[in-house]
């Protein structure tokens, strides 16, 4: 996420004093405004099915809030609680526009955090188009190879992303403990490789079959079990 820096005139206008330990924005309420941090740190977190997962830690410049400026009813979508004494800039739509009008680089900043929000969003509904859990993980790992992987290091064949199976049970209402078992049965077939949160692909274009031989498999086992 690209820095966005705020004048004294906003920080006059627009900026909160927030104490440290403070929630700023509750997931789930509704949210009308965005916020940039114009001094200190937040911490984004997210509910799963265990707990509350730490999504990433913001500085000076980051923002976050922002689908609440372009969409009329929006929930938030994470928790943001301020870790040391901060002070944001909160901006409603008109305050937004008015801002962009002096600073036009804040509209690209935001523009640019929205596209790739979008593209999550698309990526995490086409996996969720898919029934059965084998299916909608490796549906989820080939978006992220397409869109994020980066070149194996070491000139090895495919790509490596990051990948935390705790973060993605709520985005493909899966539990970690399934994700991990998809993850551990491809490891063994040679379909992919963990080192900590990256996840390395050498032929990525193997993980959707494995997916649907998977979810076969698991059909078959079902059906056997109903005929004993």
């Amino acid at each position: 996420m690209s820095g966005i820096s705020v004048t004294p005139e906003f920080i006059k206008l627009y900026g909160r004093q927030i104490a440290a330990g403070s929630i700023i924005a509750k997931e789930g309420e509704e949210g009308r405004s965005m916020f940039i941090i114009a001094s200190g740190r937040v911490e984004v977190s997210k509910r799963t099915f265990s707990a509350a997962k730490v999504l990433a830690t913001l500085i000076e410049g980051d923002f976050f809030g922002e689908m609440s400026i372009v969409s009329t009813q929006d929930r938030r979508t994470a928790t943001v609680k301020a870790l040391v004494d901060t002070v944001v800039v909160e901006l409603d739509r008109v305050a937004f526009e008015a801002m962009v009008t002096k600073v036009p680089t804040v509209a690209i900043n935001v523009i640019k955090s929205l596209v790739e929000r979008l593209r999550e969003a698309n990526g995490t509904l086409a996996a969720l188009a898919h029934g059965s859990d084998f299916m909608k993980i490796s549906s989820y790992l080939n978006f992220l190879a397409v869109e994020k992987g980066q070149p194996a290091p070491e000139r090895a064949p495919g790509v490596c992303f990051v990948f935390r199976p705790e973060l993605a049970e709520g985005k493909l209402n899966t539990p970690a403990g399934e994700i991990n078992r998809f993850l551990d049965l491809a490891y063994k077939a040679h379909i992919l490789a963990r080192n900590g949160d990256w996840i390395w692909l050498p032929l990525p274009q193997y993980l959707l079959p494995f997916g649907e031989y998977l979810e076969k498999n698991h059909k078959n086992a079902t059906k056997g079990a109903l005929k004993a």
